[in-house]
Protein backbone atom coordinates (compact mmCIF):
# COMPACT_ATOMS: atom_id res chain seq x y z
CA UNK A 1 0.00 0.00 0.00
CA UNK A 2 2.86 2.51 0.76
CA UNK A 3 4.97 1.26 -2.51
CA UNK A 4 1.52 2.18 -4.56
CA UNK A 5 1.44 5.77 -2.69
CA UNK A 6 4.60 6.60 -3.21
CA UNK A 7 4.59 5.87 -7.02
CA UNK A 8 1.04 7.54 -6.99
CA UNK A 9 2.44 10.66 -5.60
CA UNK A 10 5.52 10.97 -7.73
CA UNK A 11 3.44 10.25 -10.57
CA UNK A 12 1.49 13.73 -9.82
CA UNK A 13 5.28 15.20 -9.11
CA UNK A 14 6.58 14.38 -12.02
CA UNK A 15 3.45 15.30 -14.10
CA UNK A 16 3.28 19.06 -12.32
CA UNK A 17 6.71 19.42 -12.59
CA UNK A 18 7.17 18.68 -16.16
CA UNK A 19 3.60 19.65 -17.57
CA UNK A 20 3.39 22.89 -15.45
CA UNK A 21 6.31 24.16 -13.82
CA UNK A 22 9.49 23.55 -16.08
CA UNK A 23 7.54 24.79 -19.33
CA UNK A 24 6.27 28.17 -17.50
CA UNK A 25 9.30 28.86 -15.66
CA UNK A 26 11.09 28.17 -18.86
CA UNK A 27 8.89 30.47 -20.80
CA UNK A 28 8.84 32.92 -18.38
CA UNK A 29 12.81 33.12 -18.09
CA UNK A 30 12.73 33.26 -22.27
CA UNK A 31 10.72 36.09 -21.99
CA UNK A 32 12.31 38.27 -19.61
CA UNK A 33 15.29 37.62 -21.25
CA UNK A 34 14.36 38.47 -25.35
CA UNK A 35 11.72 41.21 -24.68
CA UNK A 36 14.49 43.87 -24.23
CA UNK A 37 16.59 42.53 -26.45
CA UNK A 38 13.44 42.97 -29.18
CA UNK A 39 12.79 46.68 -27.96
CA UNK A 40 16.17 47.50 -28.69
CA UNK A 41 16.11 46.72 -32.26
CA UNK A 42 12.40 47.86 -32.79
CA UNK A 43 14.05 51.13 -31.73
CA UNK A 44 16.61 51.41 -33.52
CA UNK A 45 14.81 50.13 -36.78
CA UNK A 46 11.92 52.50 -35.86
CA UNK A 47 9.57 49.19 -36.44
CA UNK A 48 6.27 50.61 -34.18
CA UNK A 49 3.27 51.78 -34.87
CA UNK A 50 2.67 55.44 -34.91
CA UNK A 51 -1.25 55.16 -34.12
CA UNK A 52 0.21 53.43 -30.83
CA UNK A 53 1.46 56.50 -28.52
CA UNK A 54 2.68 55.77 -25.09
CA UNK A 55 1.94 59.24 -23.19
CA UNK A 56 4.90 60.28 -20.44
CA UNK A 57 4.39 63.52 -18.85
CA UNK A 58 3.66 65.79 -21.70
CA UNK A 59 5.82 63.11 -24.55
CA UNK A 60 4.68 61.10 -26.38
CA UNK A 61 6.37 58.10 -27.74
CA UNK A 62 5.32 55.03 -30.20
CA UNK A 63 5.11 51.96 -28.90
CA UNK A 64 7.14 49.06 -30.49
CA UNK A 65 4.94 46.30 -32.02
CA UNK A 66 7.02 43.64 -32.82
CA UNK A 67 6.37 41.50 -29.08
CA UNK A 68 5.02 38.76 -30.37
CA UNK A 69 7.93 37.50 -33.02
CA UNK A 70 9.04 36.07 -29.27
CA UNK A 71 6.09 34.01 -29.31
CA UNK A 72 6.61 31.15 -31.38
CA UNK A 73 10.59 30.73 -30.40
CA UNK A 74 10.03 30.41 -26.66
CA UNK A 75 6.68 28.29 -27.31
CA UNK A 76 8.60 25.60 -29.04
CA UNK A 77 11.74 25.65 -26.88
CA UNK A 78 9.13 25.61 -23.47
CA UNK A 79 7.47 22.67 -25.19
CA UNK A 80 9.47 21.04 -26.93
CA UNK A 81 12.47 20.64 -24.30
CA UNK A 82 10.10 19.24 -21.35
CA UNK A 83 8.48 17.28 -24.35
CA UNK A 84 11.20 15.66 -25.23
CA UNK A 85 11.99 14.96 -21.14
CA UNK A 86 8.48 12.90 -21.28
CA UNK A 87 9.82 10.51 -23.78
CA UNK A 88 12.79 9.59 -22.36
CA UNK A 89 10.99 9.23 -18.77
CA UNK A 90 8.95 6.21 -21.01
CA UNK A 91 6.39 4.91 -19.39
CA UNK A 92 6.79 7.38 -16.10
CA UNK A 93 4.61 9.93 -17.72
CA UNK A 94 2.33 9.74 -20.99
CA UNK A 95 1.20 13.36 -22.66
CA UNK A 96 -1.22 11.58 -24.92
CA UNK A 97 0.68 12.79 -27.80
CA UNK A 98 1.76 9.03 -28.95
CA UNK A 99 -0.53 7.84 -29.97
CA UNK A 100 -1.30 8.65 -34.11
CA UNK A 101 -4.31 10.15 -34.39
CA UNK A 102 -3.13 12.97 -31.91
CA UNK A 103 0.36 13.56 -33.46
CA UNK A 104 -1.31 13.99 -36.44
CA UNK A 105 -3.37 16.82 -35.17
CA UNK A 106 -0.69 18.57 -33.22
CA UNK A 107 1.68 18.24 -35.97
CA UNK A 108 -1.17 20.24 -38.59
CA UNK A 109 -1.61 22.42 -35.73
CA UNK A 110 2.04 23.64 -35.57
CA UNK A 111 1.85 23.96 -39.61
CA UNK A 112 -1.20 26.00 -39.25
CA UNK A 113 0.58 28.37 -36.52
CA UNK A 114 3.68 28.43 -37.96
CA UNK A 115 1.90 29.79 -41.20
CA UNK A 116 0.01 32.61 -38.86
CA UNK A 117 3.07 33.42 -37.34
CA UNK A 118 4.75 34.31 -40.62
CA UNK A 119 2.18 36.33 -42.00
CA UNK A 120 2.00 38.09 -38.81
CA UNK A 121 5.49 38.78 -38.87
CA UNK A 122 5.66 40.27 -42.33
CA UNK A 123 2.32 42.03 -41.87
CA UNK A 124 4.11 43.86 -39.25
CA UNK A 125 7.16 44.52 -40.64
CA UNK A 126 6.12 45.15 -44.46
CA UNK A 127 2.57 45.11 -44.21
CA UNK A 128 0.08 42.18 -46.15
CA UNK A 129 -3.11 43.09 -47.78
CA UNK A 130 -6.63 42.26 -46.60
CA UNK A 131 -7.10 40.21 -49.51
CA UNK A 132 -3.91 38.32 -48.99
CA UNK A 133 -4.11 37.98 -45.31
CA UNK A 134 -7.35 36.26 -45.39
CA UNK A 135 -6.69 33.96 -47.67
CA UNK A 136 -3.74 32.90 -46.03
CA UNK A 137 -5.76 32.22 -42.98
CA UNK A 138 -8.43 30.27 -44.56
CA UNK A 139 -5.26 27.88 -45.85
CA UNK A 140 -3.78 27.41 -42.33
CA UNK A 141 -7.64 27.52 -40.45
CA UNK A 142 -8.58 24.12 -43.39
CA UNK A 143 -5.43 22.42 -41.97
CA UNK A 144 -7.36 21.95 -38.59
CA UNK A 145 -10.40 20.00 -39.83
CA UNK A 146 -8.04 17.92 -42.29
CA UNK A 147 -6.24 16.59 -39.62
CA UNK A 148 -9.75 14.89 -38.14
CA UNK A 149 -10.17 17.63 -36.01
CA UNK A 150 -13.33 19.43 -35.23
CA UNK A 151 -16.60 20.78 -34.52
CA UNK A 152 -18.37 17.83 -34.95
CA UNK A 153 -20.68 17.44 -32.03
CA UNK A 154 -22.92 20.26 -30.62
CA UNK A 155 -23.81 18.04 -27.01
CA UNK A 156 -27.78 19.40 -28.02
CA UNK A 157 -27.02 22.64 -28.05
CA UNK A 158 -30.29 24.19 -30.34
CA UNK A 159 -31.27 20.08 -30.29
CA UNK A 160 -28.01 19.26 -32.84
CA UNK A 161 -25.72 16.69 -32.10
CA UNK A 162 -23.32 14.27 -34.40
CA UNK A 163 -22.89 16.82 -37.25
CA UNK A 164 -22.48 15.61 -40.59
CA UNK A 165 -19.33 16.29 -42.31
CA UNK A 166 -20.49 18.65 -44.88
CA UNK A 167 -21.42 20.87 -41.77
CA UNK A 168 -18.66 20.36 -39.27
CA UNK A 169 -15.48 21.03 -41.81
CA UNK A 170 -16.87 25.00 -43.09
CA UNK A 171 -17.86 25.62 -39.33
CA UNK A 172 -14.41 24.19 -37.82
CA UNK A 173 -12.68 26.70 -40.10
CA UNK A 174 -15.16 29.79 -39.66
CA UNK A 175 -14.29 29.34 -36.01
CA UNK A 176 -10.77 28.77 -35.86
CA UNK A 177 -10.69 32.41 -37.90
CA UNK A 178 -13.17 33.42 -36.01
CA UNK A 179 -11.46 32.90 -33.00
CA UNK A 180 -7.75 33.82 -34.47
CA UNK A 181 -8.73 37.63 -35.03
CA UNK A 182 -10.40 38.05 -31.77
CA UNK A 183 -7.36 38.49 -29.86
CA UNK A 184 -5.32 41.34 -32.01
CA UNK A 185 -8.28 43.67 -31.31
CA UNK A 186 -7.39 43.80 -28.21
CA UNK A 187 -3.92 45.04 -28.37
CA UNK A 188 -4.10 48.69 -28.11
CA UNK A 189 -5.14 48.74 -24.33
CA UNK A 190 -2.18 48.25 -21.98
CA UNK A 191 -2.18 44.45 -20.74
CA UNK A 192 -5.76 43.60 -22.55
CA UNK A 193 -4.99 41.07 -25.18
CA UNK A 194 -2.23 39.34 -22.80
CA UNK A 195 -4.43 39.27 -19.73
CA UNK A 196 -7.47 38.20 -21.59
CA UNK A 197 -5.13 35.41 -23.22
CA UNK A 198 -3.47 34.58 -19.41
CA UNK A 199 -7.14 33.70 -18.33
CA UNK A 200 -7.96 32.14 -20.93
CA UNK A 201 -4.83 29.46 -21.56
CA UNK A 202 -5.44 29.62 -17.24
CA UNK A 203 -8.93 28.32 -17.53
CA UNK A 204 -8.08 25.36 -21.03
CA UNK A 205 -5.07 24.49 -18.75
CA UNK A 206 -7.26 22.90 -15.78
CA UNK A 207 -9.66 21.53 -18.15
CA UNK A 208 -6.75 19.97 -19.88
CA UNK A 209 -5.54 18.53 -16.60
CA UNK A 210 -9.20 17.17 -15.80
CA UNK A 211 -8.97 15.88 -19.09
CA UNK A 212 -5.29 14.17 -18.88
CA UNK A 213 -4.63 16.31 -21.85
CA UNK A 214 -1.21 16.70 -20.38
CA UNK A 215 0.87 18.02 -24.32
CA UNK A 216 -2.49 21.17 -24.27
CA UNK A 217 -2.04 21.70 -20.25
CA UNK A 218 1.95 21.74 -21.32
CA UNK A 219 1.27 24.35 -24.03
CA UNK A 220 -1.28 26.43 -21.75
CA UNK A 221 1.44 26.22 -18.90
CA UNK A 222 4.35 27.41 -21.32
CA UNK A 223 1.94 30.27 -23.03
CA UNK A 224 0.98 31.43 -19.30
CA UNK A 225 4.69 31.87 -18.59
CA UNK A 226 5.69 33.44 -22.34
CA UNK A 227 2.26 36.14 -21.52
CA UNK A 228 3.30 37.29 -17.76
CA UNK A 229 6.55 39.26 -18.36
CA UNK A 230 4.52 41.18 -21.41
CA UNK A 231 1.37 42.27 -19.42
CA UNK A 232 3.56 43.17 -16.23
CA UNK A 233 5.88 45.18 -18.45
CA UNK A 234 2.77 46.78 -20.13
CA UNK A 235 0.16 47.44 -16.96
CA UNK A 236 3.24 47.87 -14.28
CA UNK A 237 6.40 48.01 -15.94
CA UNK A 238 6.14 52.34 -16.35
CA UNK A 239 6.96 52.62 -12.72
CA UNK A 240 10.71 50.52 -13.21
CA UNK A 241 11.38 53.03 -16.44
CA UNK A 242 10.36 49.71 -18.68
CA UNK A 243 9.17 51.10 -22.43
CA UNK A 244 5.66 49.30 -23.48
CA UNK A 245 5.94 46.47 -25.95
CA UNK A 246 3.02 45.52 -27.34
CA UNK A 247 2.47 42.15 -29.31
CA UNK A 248 1.33 43.17 -33.53
CA UNK A 249 -0.12 40.83 -35.58
CA UNK A 250 2.42 38.28 -35.21
CA UNK A 251 1.36 37.91 -31.59
CA UNK A 252 -2.16 38.27 -32.58
CA UNK A 253 -2.76 35.80 -34.72
CA UNK A 254 -0.15 33.09 -33.03
CA UNK A 255 -2.19 33.23 -29.95
CA UNK A 256 -5.82 33.65 -31.53
CA UNK A 257 -4.54 30.32 -33.74
CA UNK A 258 -3.70 28.54 -30.96
CA UNK A 259 -6.10 28.67 -28.77
CA UNK A 260 -8.88 27.78 -31.61
CA UNK A 261 -7.12 24.72 -31.42
CA UNK A 262 -7.27 24.14 -27.91
CA UNK A 263 -10.88 24.77 -27.50
CA UNK A 264 -11.91 23.38 -30.25
CA UNK A 265 -10.06 20.16 -29.07
CA UNK A 266 -11.13 20.44 -25.48
CA UNK A 267 -15.14 21.08 -26.88
CA UNK A 268 -15.14 17.54 -28.27
CA UNK A 269 -14.39 15.87 -25.41
CA UNK A 270 -17.86 16.83 -24.12
CA UNK A 271 -19.53 14.05 -23.34
CA UNK A 272 -17.04 11.51 -23.00
CA UNK A 273 -13.61 12.59 -20.94
CA UNK A 274 -15.29 16.01 -19.70
CA UNK A 275 -18.84 17.33 -18.61
CA UNK A 276 -21.49 17.12 -21.27
CA UNK A 277 -21.38 20.68 -23.16
CA UNK A 278 -17.73 22.26 -21.75
CA UNK A 279 -17.40 23.43 -25.19
CA UNK A 280 -19.27 26.21 -23.68
CA UNK A 281 -16.84 26.73 -21.06
CA UNK A 282 -14.08 26.38 -23.69
CA UNK A 283 -15.33 28.94 -25.74
CA UNK A 284 -16.93 31.14 -22.76
CA UNK A 285 -13.04 31.91 -22.04
CA UNK A 286 -13.04 33.97 -25.03
CA UNK A 287 -16.48 35.41 -24.84
CA UNK A 288 -15.81 39.16 -24.58
CA UNK A 289 -14.08 39.27 -27.69
CA UNK A 290 -15.86 37.46 -29.66
CA UNK A 291 -19.44 38.51 -29.20
CA UNK A 292 -17.98 42.23 -29.49
CA UNK A 293 -16.01 41.41 -32.89
CA UNK A 294 -19.42 40.19 -33.89
CA UNK A 295 -21.10 43.08 -32.84
CA UNK A 296 -18.77 45.30 -34.18
CA UNK A 297 -19.32 43.78 -37.54
CA UNK A 298 -22.70 44.15 -37.59
CA UNK A 299 -22.46 48.04 -36.77
CA UNK A 300 -20.28 48.17 -39.85
CA UNK A 301 -22.53 46.27 -42.10
CA UNK A 302 -25.54 48.22 -41.16
CA UNK A 303 -23.38 51.28 -41.72
CA UNK A 304 -22.44 50.42 -45.34
CA UNK A 305 -18.67 49.34 -44.38
CA UNK A 306 -15.85 47.07 -44.73
CA UNK A 307 -16.49 44.68 -41.98
CA UNK A 308 -12.80 44.32 -41.64
CA UNK A 309 -11.48 47.50 -41.93
CA UNK A 310 -10.66 49.29 -38.56
CA UNK A 311 -10.22 52.46 -37.80
CA UNK A 312 -13.49 53.17 -36.08
CA UNK A 313 -12.72 52.80 -32.19
CA UNK A 314 -16.18 51.02 -31.98
CA UNK A 315 -14.82 47.97 -29.84
CA UNK A 316 -15.45 47.43 -26.33
CA UNK A 317 -12.95 49.09 -24.78
CA UNK A 318 -13.08 51.97 -26.52
CA UNK A 319 -16.50 52.85 -25.66
CA UNK A 320 -15.31 52.39 -22.06
CA UNK A 321 -12.71 54.70 -22.41
CA UNK A 322 -15.47 56.96 -24.16
CA UNK A 323 -17.30 56.15 -21.23
CA UNK A 324 -14.68 57.86 -18.63
CA UNK A 325 -12.72 55.07 -17.87
CA UNK A 326 -9.12 54.99 -17.60
CA UNK A 327 -6.68 52.47 -19.79
CA UNK A 328 -6.33 50.73 -16.02
CA UNK A 329 -9.94 50.73 -15.48
CA UNK A 330 -11.02 49.32 -18.58
CA UNK A 331 -8.34 46.65 -18.57
CA UNK A 332 -9.60 45.59 -14.68
CA UNK A 333 -12.93 45.77 -15.83
CA UNK A 334 -13.06 43.37 -18.83
CA UNK A 335 -11.18 41.04 -17.31
CA UNK A 336 -13.50 40.74 -13.90
CA UNK A 337 -16.30 40.50 -17.15
CA UNK A 338 -14.70 37.67 -19.04
CA UNK A 339 -13.96 35.58 -15.34
CA UNK A 340 -18.07 36.13 -15.16
CA UNK A 341 -18.66 35.23 -18.60
CA UNK A 342 -16.72 32.06 -17.39
CA UNK A 343 -18.22 31.36 -14.05
CA UNK A 344 -21.45 31.56 -15.69
CA UNK A 345 -21.30 28.49 -18.31
CA UNK A 346 -18.64 26.50 -15.64
CA UNK A 347 -21.73 26.72 -12.72
CA UNK A 348 -24.17 26.37 -15.69
CA UNK A 349 -22.33 23.25 -17.43
CA UNK A 350 -22.19 21.88 -14.05
CA UNK A 351 -25.38 22.33 -12.31
CA UNK A 352 -26.93 20.71 -16.36
CA UNK A 353 -28.41 23.74 -17.54
CA UNK A 354 -29.44 23.61 -21.83
CA UNK A 355 -26.97 24.16 -23.40
CA UNK A 356 -29.40 26.13 -25.58
CA UNK A 357 -30.58 28.54 -22.96
CA UNK A 358 -26.99 29.01 -21.36
CA UNK A 359 -26.21 30.68 -24.75
CA UNK A 360 -29.27 32.71 -24.51
CA UNK A 361 -28.61 33.72 -20.73
CA UNK A 362 -24.65 34.63 -21.87
CA UNK A 363 -26.24 36.71 -24.98
CA UNK A 364 -28.90 38.64 -22.63
CA UNK A 365 -25.69 39.22 -20.50
CA UNK A 366 -24.12 40.86 -22.90
CA UNK A 367 -27.01 42.79 -24.39
CA UNK A 368 -27.41 44.28 -20.92
CA UNK A 369 -24.22 45.19 -20.56
CA UNK A 370 -24.15 46.81 -23.88
CA UNK A 371 -27.23 49.07 -23.30
CA UNK A 372 -25.33 50.29 -19.58
CA UNK A 373 -22.00 50.68 -21.89
CA UNK A 374 -23.63 52.83 -24.10
CA UNK A 375 -25.67 54.81 -21.45
CA UNK A 376 -22.46 55.79 -19.94
CA UNK A 377 -20.52 56.53 -23.52
CA UNK A 378 -22.85 58.98 -24.62
CA UNK A 379 -22.73 60.49 -20.95
CA UNK A 380 -19.38 60.67 -21.66
CA UNK A 381 -19.22 62.30 -25.15
CA UNK A 382 -21.67 64.73 -24.18
CA UNK A 383 -19.60 65.78 -21.09
CA UNK A 384 -16.29 65.77 -23.49
CA UNK A 385 -18.23 68.07 -25.74
CA UNK A 386 -19.74 70.46 -23.31
CA UNK A 387 -15.46 70.35 -22.33
CA UNK A 388 -14.81 71.81 -25.92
Amino acid sequence: MCTFANEFWTKIFIMIYYSILLPLLLAMSLSLYIIPRILVVSVRKELYDAAIQERRGRKKRNVPRLGGVSLFPILVISVGLPLAYTFMLGDSFDTNGETQAYFVQFMMMLAGLTTMYLVGVMDDLVGVSLHSKLIIQFLAAMLIPLSGLGINNLNGMFGLYELPSWIAFPLTVGAVMYITNTIPMLDDVDGLAAGMSIIAFSVLGGLSYRSEQYLLLLICGSMVGVLAPFMFRNVFGWRLGWRKLFFGSTGGLTIGYLLSYIVITLGQLGGSVLKNGVGMICFGTLMIPMFDVLRVAITRLVNGRNIFRGGDRNHIHHRLMTAGLSPRMVLLALLLISSGFISLNVIGVNLGVDLSLLLVIDVSVWLVMQVIIMYFKNKGERRHGLRR
